[in-house]
């Protein structure tokens, strides 16, 4: 039997002798964990409000419910606490016979949920030309806790690598790559030379305005179609994925899709036009935004379009969504991503609410992964911990003692 039909049983047994105790038709006992573990597991707390609304001896009223409470071997004799408590502690015999049954049972005594639902988990996503650091460990390991836990208890669950593999950085990377790659580096460590060319590139634009519109001109013939620098992108984003696989593997963790950016591109515009149709988004000064005034939320607006035309991480996010619930009929659509990110998704769920979708839609934060200067790593800087060197690490302390 597990937590929670114990909980469920307990509080029926506690329910019933209230009713026959005290003559009442749908008694609520209250039943509680134990706030204190000396006094035992449980608690039921109903008896006091009852003596309160009926004008009775709390402490008598409890006394009856105890007469009548038959726990059916669960717990040993009930005893009354204070002005009314009645404390419960679950018998040691049961408890190692419950214990022995869920052992022999395939899923440990837990039973699957009784109304399943499409749940959509979108963690770990790294960025593509990056290398995973450490600062990738807990959206992973949370994210994938969250995949095993659910799909055991019989929902059907799609676990989403939602990788960032669009955006400005392409046209630096592809800028650096037709000039700078070193081939033998490639060779050795493909995901390596890209971070260096990236670094090398941006550390170019910065110093020379000409190098910077090249790298813009780069970006835009990506953004057109050009073939040979979509090849060129189609290249990074399998050298990431190859390089992300290999610690994947290494964690024991899986995806059931790894659908980036750039999968949604195509629904951009859409987007944007869908919400400037139906008046849920305006345009200020060129740009378009989503303004709210529901507590809560921040004042500024929730951009999806730049003056120059630009889509954002919102228009994207937005896309996303709506393809969930297509393609996977999504009841509920979990975030694991780290608490920087809430403003935003508060902005995004408010925004599918005023769409009118019917999705339940969870941030699951955690705090961030901070150098030794206090600040957020910042990966291309090379300041943080690589998370392959970190498994390294973790391999090489443990194993020798166990």
């Amino acid at each position: 039997m597990d937590a929670g039909r114990l909980n469920q049983t307990l509080s029926e047994m506690a329910a019933r002798a209230m009713r026959e105790a005290l003559g009442l038709e749908s008694p609520n006992p209250e039943l509680r964990p134990a706030t204190d573990a000396r006094f035992g597991d449980y608690q039921i707390n109903g008896v006091l409000p009852l003596a309160k609304e009926l004008k009775e001896n709390p402490r008598k009223l409890a006394e009856k419910v105890v007469a009548a409470l038959d726990t059916g071997g669960i717990c040993l004799a009930p005893e009354i606490a204070g002005p009314g408590f009645i404390n419960l502690r679950l018998d040691p015999a049961w408890v190692a016979t419950a214990l022995g049954a869920a052992a022999a049972d395939a899923r440990l005594g837990v039973a699957p949920v009784g109304d399943p639902q499409s749940i959509v988990i979108d963690f770990s996503s790294p960025n593509v030309a990056k290398r995973m650091h450490v600062g990738h460990l807990r959206s992973t390991v949370i994210g994938d806790a969250l995949v095993r836990t659910l799909k055991f208890l019989g929902h059907t669950v799609v676990g989403d690598n939602h990788l960032g593999d669009w955006g400005t950085q392409f046209g630096i990377l592809i800028w650096a790559w037709k000039r700078e790659r070193d081939e033998a580096a490639l060779a050795a460590d493909p995901i390596g030379e890209l971070e260096r060319l990236y670094k090398l590139g941006t550390e170019r634009g910065k110093a020379d305005p000409e190098v910077a519109e090249a790298c813009r001109q780069e970006l835009a013939k990506l953004q057109a179609g050009d073939a040979e620098n979509k090849a060129l992108w189609e290249r990074f984003v399998a050298i990431s994925k190859e390089a992300a696989a290999t610690v994947y593997e290494r964690l024991e963790v899986e995806f059931d899709a790894w659908h980036g950016e750039s999968f949604y591109h195509d629904r951009l515009h859409g987007v944007v036009e869908g919400l400037l149709e139906r008046a849920l988004a305006v345009e200020t000064q060129g740009a378009i935004g989503i303004f709210f005034d529901e507590p809560g939320l921040p004042e500024t607006p929730y951009l999806i379009r730049k003056s120059d035309g630009a889509f954002l991480y919102a228009t994207s996010d937005i896309a996303t969504v709506e393809y969930r619930l297509e393609a996977y009929g999504a009841d509920r659509i979990i975030y694991v991503v780290d608490v920087r990110q809430s403003d935003h998704f508060r902005q995004l769920f408010a925004t599918i609410r005023k769409m009118g979708y019917d999705v339940k839609m969870e941030h699951v934060g955690f705090g961030m992964m901070l150098g030794a200067d206090g600040r957020p790593f910042k990966t291309r800087d090379g300041g943080t911990v690589r998370l392959d060197s970190l498994l390294d690490e973790a391999e090489a302390r443990i194993l020798p003692l166990v």
